[in-house]
């Protein structure tokens, strides 16, 4: 029993280091508070506030796999955390836009540590089915609760306020911090050889890969939702930053209440939850380009998260079956790379495309976005279904079971 109590312990330690993993979007609920506080520069310019922590997110992503043969899982998490919550809350006390930048990009080497650090962890004390239902819990349901809080949380500041006083919910990461790394157990360390980024790169199959290439348009398509729909809510008169705020943690909410069933759902349906999941995003996004009601862009926003929860830990957890941590390799930060890069062309690419269609931001931008989401997903599904290894499999490394150590 006690046992029994102490695992389910280490599960809550290991999913609450995803809490922040996705909180860099806070900043697109108060996008077009934003946009106003900085009339001198183009829209374009001030959405790298909420996709600069992507670009960032980017190098310690890469380096992941030395990192974690260089340096303990502790001390990551108490860096990658230190580095979100000193990057977070720092524009608070700032007004010029190019050093806001550059500390939201200090947020986003903290997310480039702890988001494979949570993979990571979770594959060092648990595999199989397990593995995947908390992977699901962490990538999902805990850092979408995270996203809920410091979204609706930063938008009612901003209200209440003035756009800086969102940051302030930065802080808030503070207990987690010190819980988990008060009480979280450090993994068994195997010894490995040391790969080198030649190596790692050059091991990585065509598989692993096509799935960062997938995430980086993935990415880059949703963030066109994400920058965006606060500036349609305010713009249109349907709400202010905290409807904006709501509509993004309904998103996040769709995305946290599929995360409890991804385990079972990538067990039914191995090869293609993730095309399924792609549609079910563009749907939310199309519907909330025909939404006239706050009412129904909620309902979408709903529904476009659902998706989102099942792409991002089905990719994350088909590149963790494929990294072979026995001999050092880890591609978990392929992924994460793959969102930040992904996040960080997003503005730009919309912006060309908009400027080619002679349209601008707003609705166009979500209409793009779920067009663009469709023909990934036919793109995926085409690949997926004439791929003779799209089946999961496992790696021959398994994970020691070190729960027995708290």
């Amino acid at each position: 029993m006690a046992k029994t109590k102490n695992v389910t312990f280490l599960k809550f330690l290991i999913v609450l280091i995803a809490f922040q993993d996705v909180a860099a979007g806070v900043a697109g609920s108060i996008m077009a508070d934003l946009i106003v506080a900085f009339p001198e520069f183009p829209p374009s310019v001030v959405m790298l506030i909420a996709t600069i922590p992507g670009f960032f997110q980017i190098f310690p992503s890469l380096f992941y796999g030395k990192l974690a043969n260089a340096f303990s899982k502790r001390t990551l998490l108490f860096t990658g955390l230190l580095l979100f919550i000193i990057g977070g809350i720092m524009p608070f006390f700032i007004d010029n836009l190019f050093i806001i930048i550059a500390f939201r990009g200090i947020l986003g080497l903290g997310v480039g540590i702890t988001l494979p650090l949570s993979i990571d962890i979770i594959s060092s004390f648990f595999n199989g089915r397990e593995r995947d239902t908390l992977i699901g819990l962490g990538t999902s349901t805990v850092a979408c609760i995270g996203a809920v809080f410091f979204q609706v949380a930063g938008g009612m500041l901003a209200d209440a306020y003035s756009w800086q006083f969102g940051f302030l919910v930065y802080l808030f990461p503070i207990w987690i911090l010190a819980i988990t790394f008060l009480y979280l157990p450090e993994p068994n360390r195997l010894q490995v050889e040391n790969a080198s980024l030649k190596e790692i790169l050059f091991s990585a199959s065509k598989t692993v890969y096509g799935f960062t290439l997938g995430q980086v348009f993935y990415t880059a398509l949703v963030f066109g939702y994400v920058t965006n729909i606060s500036i349609i809510i305010q713009a249109e008169k349907l709400g202010s930053a905290t409807e904006a705020g709501l509509a993004i943690s309904l998103f996040t909410l769709g995305t946290l209440l599929v995360g409890f069933f991804f385990g079972r759902l990538r067990q039914l349906w191995p090869n293609f939850n993730i095309p399924f999941g792609i549609i079910l995003t563009a749907a939310g996004i199309l519907w909330c380009f025909y939404a006239k009601d706050l009412t129904f862009i909620f309902m979408a926003s709903l529904v476009g998260g659902m998706g989102l929860g099942i792409v991002i830990p089905g990719v994350l957890s088909r590149i963790s079956d494929l990294s072979n941590i026995a001999k050092g390799i880890s591609f978990v930060g392929f992924a994460a790379a793959a969102q930040g890069l992904g996040a960080i062309i997003s503005p730009f690419m919309y912006q060309l495309t908009l400027h080619s269609f002679g349209q601008v931001g707003g609705r166009f931008t979500l209409f793009l976005a779920a067009i663009g989401l469709l023909a990934l997903a036919i793109i995926w599904l085409v690949i997926t279904s004439l791929s003779k290894k799209g089946s999961v499999q496992k790696t021959e490394y398994e994970p020691s079971n070190s729960t027995d150590v708290i």
